[in-house]
């Protein structure tokens, strides 16, 4: 019997060995997400989807305005607003903070969900993801994580597979680089974004009045840490054309939002002279323009 518990306790600790190793050697280039869970708690956060994640420099904002920022933006899959992106932003924060900085990025994407039951958090799309699934948001190695999201099998081959196009920085921003001097290439990814966009999102999304409550709960809770800005972030005019379809009155619907927080920057004016990977998402060029624009706003009306 001895041995018998000797032997399962030295193959529970191989095991247990062999998973931190395989954690050890994620980066992010190996996952879009799995850092943003090792990262310590944070006292300035950007939030929002993937447009936040690849568009929003935290090293380039912290230049103008002096606030250290972490990029905890997602996919409009994974953190739209709602209670599983509340809950998370909640943990995320670091609860001694003061004064700290808050940029939440908007769309109507992000107060959408299913039009057959927008109310029902239930069938959120998020809910069985990895911000539901993680309840420890600045562990290192996060076990939650790579359990919970099938991630072990994924990483354990010999030299972790990557794909060093999409890489996620330390400091939380989703950074992809593309061969840009593609035009045709590019002209090609916007304009099945854009059919994608019309065909699969459009006809299925509407305004969801719960998930503007935690828009609204978010700022709220965040402001007692210090101040909270909106951002609505470029996006190609075709693809605007689709959100304007979706949400025509956008902006007076987010009024209450915007008297809420500290600031409203919309740069959807700078729709037309941006360059972008997919329409969607801003290039790298873009990006740090937009942060630079943004960095200086906040300055300006701090």
């Amino acid at each position: 019997m001895k041995r018998f518990l000797f032997q399962t306790l030295i193959f529970i600790l191989v095991v247990l060995a062999s998973f931190a190793f395989i954690a050890s050697r994620i980066d992010g280039c190996a996952d879009p997400h799995y850092l943003k869970f090792t990262s310590p708690k944070q006292k300035g956060l950007i939030l929002g989807t993937s447009r936040a994640a690849q568009g929003l420099i935290p090293s380039i904002i912290k230049e103008k305005t002096g606030h250290h920022l972490y990029n905890y933006a997602f996919t409009v899959v994974h953190s739209p607003f709602g209670p599983v992106y509340y809950n998370s932003t909640v943990k995320k924060v670091d609860p001694t903070t003061k004064n700290g900085l808050f940029i939440v990025t908007i769309d109507p994407w992000s107060i959408s969900a299913d039009r057959k039951n927008p109310e029902d958090a239930n069938n959120f799309r998020e809910k069985n993801l990895c911000l539901a699934n993680t309840p420890e948001v600045a562990m290192n190695p996060n076990f939650y994580y790579l359990f919970n999201n099938n991630s072990f099998g994924k990483y354990a081959k010999p030299f972790l597979v990557k794909d060093n196009s999409v890489c996620l920085d330390p400091d939380g921003r989703l950074e992809v680089s593309l061969d840009l001097g593609d035009s045709a290439a590019i002209a090609s990814r916007v304009k099945q974004k854009e059919v994608h966009y019309r065909a699969n999102m459009l006809p299925t999304n509407s305004f969801s009045n719960l998930r503007y409550e935690y828009l609204l709960k978010t700022i709220v809770h965040l402001k007692k840490y210090g101040k909270v800005y909106l951002v609505r972030i470029p996006i190609h005019p075709l693809i605007m054309q689709i959100e304007q379809e979706l949400m025509p009155d956008f902006n007076l619907r987010i009024r209450k939002a915007v008297e809420t927080a500290d600031g409203y920057l919309d740069l959807t004016s700078l729709n037309e002279v941006l360059s972008y990977t997919d329409g969607n998402h801003l290039d790298n060029i873009s990006s740090k323009k937009v942060s630079e624009k943004v960095g200086e706003w906040i300055s300006s009306i701090q």
